[in-house]
């Protein structure tokens, strides 16, 4: 019964750490990888779509 009880605990600890690690991954959408210097230059991507569609719009004015 013991037995029964560790092995339990050990596939719940794993299904723990499978989850974390693909919720971390989930949560990294930004495109970050680590190769720039601290991310500090991709740490926020979420509004280069705007950025692209403002610009856009700035040539078709000139």
């Amino acid at each position: 019964m013991i037995d029964l009880f560790i092995l339990l605990i050990i596939i719940g600890y794993c299904i723990f750490v499978i989850v974390q690690q693909h919720k971390k991954k989930k949560a990294n959408t930004n495109g970050c990888n680590g190769i720039c210097a601290g991310c500090s230059g991709c740490n926020d991507l979420s509004n280069l779509k705007d950025i692209y569609f403002a610009n856009k719009a700035q040539e078709k004015e000139n």
